[in-house]
């Protein structure tokens, strides 16, 4: 069981300042919640985002222990409260620290016996394949990976270290390529590229990532994908961007690192979409995008605050 004391005892570890509240240090904590939800045995944080609200906020939370900023804890002056304070740089990213370091489990590296893994397939170790899942020839796979159930790796693809793949997703399959004849109909376009995931990438439920045609679709390090995302052939993706649910990524777009794509955006094919920059909600992309850039609309336009 977890205790306060515990919880305390990591922050003072991490030179996290905490102010004791009047709960008993052996309170058990059963784990974490948001902070209008939260219950005398839980954990919470408190972000700039509520800032206006801290006081009314943190005057209705039960949690027994908040994280807040410095700027919050100073805005409390006196106040008391039951619970107990942490007063961290990054609220949000602490409560993950900390709700990752006693309540997460670590997973236990196993290939489930329904997996249908190709001869040719290569593994690293400590790999946990989950039910169902397909790996087909010449994939080659790095250590540490999760794969959750009923996932479809094609033939080629190249997946990295400590890389997240969730139930549904389809890594490999030929892209959406053809070229018109003569007489009007459709000849599909062969496709000889791969798909190359680089570490610390994690790709949300029934997600697809398209193969390359004659080059290769490249997820680079540290990036996150959503769910139900669609990423077409030949797509850059540079590293630790976001792409979130329902986008969509046209093929041979390059995006550069540290780019936010945000919920149901459409990207045109061919175009590049340069660093440090957000595509706004249901944005439809149809011109490049500058480095540094936050676009929104369709069609979408550089944002300029008001």
């Amino acid at each position: 069981m977890i205790q306060l004391k515990d919880i305390i005892d990591f922050f003072n570890q991490k030179n996290i300042p905490v102010r004791e509240g009047s709960s008993a240090i052996t309170t058990i904590v059963t784990g974490g919640r948001n902070i209008k939800e939260a219950a005398s045995s839980e954990i919470t944080f408190l972000s700039q985002k509520y800032a206006g609200t801290a006081k009314k906020l943190l005057k209705e939370c039960r949690a027994c222990l908040v994280i807040v900023d410095e700027e919050i804890f100073n805005s409390l002056a006196e106040t008391k409260f039951d619970f107990t304070l942490a007063i961290a740089r990054d609220p949000k990213n602490e409560m993950a620290e900390c709700l990752s370091h006693f309540f997460i489990s670590e997973i236990i590296p196993t290939v489930h016996s329904t997996a249908l893994i190709h001869a040719t397939a290569k593994l690293g170790a400590d790999n946990f394949i989950g039910a169902y899942t397909i790996i087909d020839e010449n994939v080659c796979i790095g250590n540490k990976c999760v794969i959750e159930p009923h996932v479809h790796i094609k033939k080629g693809t190249v997946i990295g270290n400590h890389v997240v793949i969730k139930s549904g997703a389809v890594l490999g399959g030929d892209g959406f390529g053809y070229a018109k004849q003569e007489n009007g109909t459709w000849k599909k376009f062969p496709h000889f590229g791969n798909v190359i995931i680089e570490d610390d990438v994690s790709i949300g439920s029934n997600t697809c990532i398209d193969r390359g045609a004659l080059g290769d679709t490249i997820i680079k390090r540290g990036v996150k994908i959503d769910n139900l995302v669609h990423i077409a052939h030949n797509v850059v993706i540079g590293e630790n961007s976001l792409i979130i649910a329902d986008a969509m990524i046209g093929g041979s777009v390059a995006i550069g690192d540290n780019t936010w794509i945000a919920p149901s955006a459409s990207i045109k094919n061919n175009l590049t979409i340069g660093e440090n920059c957000t595509v706004g909600l249901g944005a439809v992309v149809i011109k490049n995008v500058p480095d540094n850039t936050p676009v929104v609309g369709n069609p979408a336009k550089p944002f300029e605050k008001k």
